[in-house]
C-alpha cells in the first residue's frame, strides 16, 4: 500500500468534488481522506484503501460543505452521488447570526438532561456563573462534592468533544473549550 499515491489519488477526487475548493483545502481534506483510511487499515487488515478512496472522498467533501453552510448546512441536504459540490459563498451576515457559544451551551445542557440530570442542574449553574459553594448551599451538600461532581461531568463534556463529529464540536476543541 502506497500512501503517497493514495493521497494523491484522494486530491484528485476531492478536486473533482469541489471543483471551487483552493488547493490548501483540496490538500487538507484527502489528508483526513488518507487518515481515515489509515484507521480503517488498522481496525480491519481486509479492508481494501483503494476501493474506499472514492467514497470516502465524496463523504468528507460533503462533511466539509456541510461545515462550511454553518447550522443550516446540518438541516438542509447536500447533493448525494458523483455530482460536484459548491461550495457556498462567505456570508458575514449569516456567520454573524450563529453563536457558537450558545449552541455548544445547548448541546451540553440536552446531553445532561438526557443523560445525567445531576450534572444537568451543575451545568446549568456553570453556564450561569454561580459560585459552587452557593450551588453547594442550595443543594445542601458539601462544597467539594460539588466540585467533584462538576468535574465528573466537565470529564463527559471532553469525552464528547473528542468522539463526536460536527461543527459544534469541532468548534469547541478548535476554541479551546474543551
Amino acid at each position: 500500500m502506497d500512501w503517497g499515491e493514495l493521497h494523491e489519488q484522494a486530491k484528485q477526487h476531492v478536486r473533482r468534488t469541489l471543483r471551487s475548493a483552493d488547493p490548501s483545502t483540496v490538500d487538507d481534506l484527502a489528508r483526513e481522506v488518507a487518515v481515515r483510511l489509515y484507521r480503517l487499515a488498522q481496525r480491519d487488515p481486509r479492508a481494501r484503501p483503494g476501493e474506499l478512496l472514492a467514497a470516502l472522498a465524496q463523504v468528507v467533501s460533503r462533511d466539509h460543505v456541510r461545515r462550511r453552510m454553518g447550522a443550516r448546512g446540518l438541516l438542509s441536504a447536500v447533493a448525494d452521488g458523483g455530482a460536484p459540490l459548491e461550495l457556498p459563498p462567505p456570508d458575514p451576515a449569516h456567520d454573524a447570526a450563529v453563536d457558537m457559544l450558545e449552541l455548544f451551551r445547548f448541546v451540553v445542557l440536552e446531553h445532561f438532561r438526557q443523560h445525567d440530570a445531576a450534572s444537568h442542574e451543575l451545568a446549568e449553574a456553570f453556564f450561569e456563573e454561580q459560585s459552587w459553594s452557593n450551588v453547594a448551599r442550595r443543594l445542601q451538600l458539601p462544597t467539594h462534592k460539588v466540585i467533584r461532581r462538576w468535574s465528573d461531568g466537565a470529564a463527559q463534556v471532553r469525552e464528547l468533544a473528542y468522539t463526536q463529529r460536527g461543527p459544534v464540536w469541532e468548534w469547541a476543541r478548535a476554541a479551546g473549550i474543551v
